[in-house]
């Protein structure tokens, strides 16, 4: 299907072609064109992000790679079939399907951050026919207990639902500036929001300015909104989603931040002896947002994974990632 180049009035990286792609709506993605016969990876961002998030470690990865980042819930002019109804997530793996098969053809490197590290999974799941291998940057984990419910995320579900929560939080942040909103959403994801680029900073509240101007704002809370709940309904049944992922018969390397606050190190070395035959790898002195915070460490560990693969040889342990378990 035939893509058309996307506005102008966010700016997006400059190494990659910015489009719109019409999947039941208009999908905004951006291509960063890799070498010939490369690998394709297809990146999904996290809540609160956008395709820009993909800004810094898109060049990097883009060495060995086609790299395609789909812009999600209602951000970058993304209009797709994404409503403010329960069955946000299941709108955005229809809409990831239809892109892969679309837009990237063939199977790809699924790369999901955060919210899209569980769309990565829920994918796999769901279409192991469109997926080579998967790559996980702090994906948010079920907790350890052995409940058949974990009843902390229930009861973060049930407030989040509570009437008039909802718009308290509207009204909080129809009143903060693009640069207070972007600044709020990152000081809640990392402890080192000073590490993050300048760029990446400045896109995300050119975004944020874009939606506002178009009236887009509204729409991409209530999207976002409903994702938060879809997805915190899902991680509270411990049970089923590990039985899930243990059923994965995929390839995978999982990322995450030795700081991060949403996803402990102790929850990932748990889901690790789920999953041995898994990488997992942490970064030292890193929160939730690695690949903004260290892009070429990612984009390296990324890649050189890549090419282990199917080579079967044994992880570089000093590197900092060794299969089974997380290690700084």
């Amino acid at each position: 299907m035939a893509s058309t180049p996307a506005e102008s009035s966010t700016s997006w990286p400059s190494e990659a072609t910015s489009s719109f792609v019409d999947l039941s709506g208009e999908v905004h993605y951006l291509d960063f064109a890799g070498p010939l016969g490369a690998p394709t990876v297809v990146c999904l961002h996290g809540l609160g992000g956008s395709a820009s998030n993909f800004g810094v470690v898109g060049p990097e990865l883009a060495r060995t790679a086609r790299v395609l980042v789909v812009d999600l819930l209602g951000h970058g002019g993304t209009h797709a079939e994404l409503g403010e109804a329960p069955g946000a997530v299941a709108a955005n793996l229809r809409m990831v399907a239809r892109f892969i098969d679309e837009v990237a053809g063939g199977r790809v490197v699924l790369l999901g951050h955060s919210l899209g590290g569980v769309l990565t999974l829920l994918h796999a799941m769901d279409r192991p026919d469109q997926v080579e291998r998967l790559v996980l940057l702090d994906p948010p984990v079920p907790t350890r207990s052995k409940r058949s419910r974990d009843p902390r995320l229930t009861a973060r579900m049930l407030f989040l639902r509570a009437p008039g929560v909802r718009r308290v939080v509207a009204r909080q942040i129809a009143r903060m500036t693009p640069e207070e909103v972007v600044r709020r959403q990152l000081s809640d994801a990392t402890p080192h929001v000073d590490r993050i680029p300048t760029a990446a900073i400045g896109a995300a509240v050119a975004e944020v300015r874009a939606r506002r101007d178009a009236g887009d704002a509204a729409l991409a809370q209530a999207v976002q909104w409903a994702a938060i709940l879809d997805t915190i309904s899902l991680l509270a049944r411990p049970r089923d989603w590990r039985s899930r992922i243990k059923a994965l018969e995929l390839s995978a390397l999982w990322l995450q931040g030795e700081d991060d606050r949403l996803v402990p190190v102790a929850d990932a070395t748990a889901l690790a002896g789920i999953r041995p035959d898994w990488q997992f790898g942490t970064r030292a002195g890193v929160g939730h947002l690695p690949h903004l915070e260290d892009p070429a460490w990612t984009a390296g560990r990324i890649t050189g994974w890549l090419g282990e693969v199917g080579r079967r040889q044994p992880p570089d342990e000093a590197d900092g990632a060794q299969s089974g378990k997380p290690n700084t």
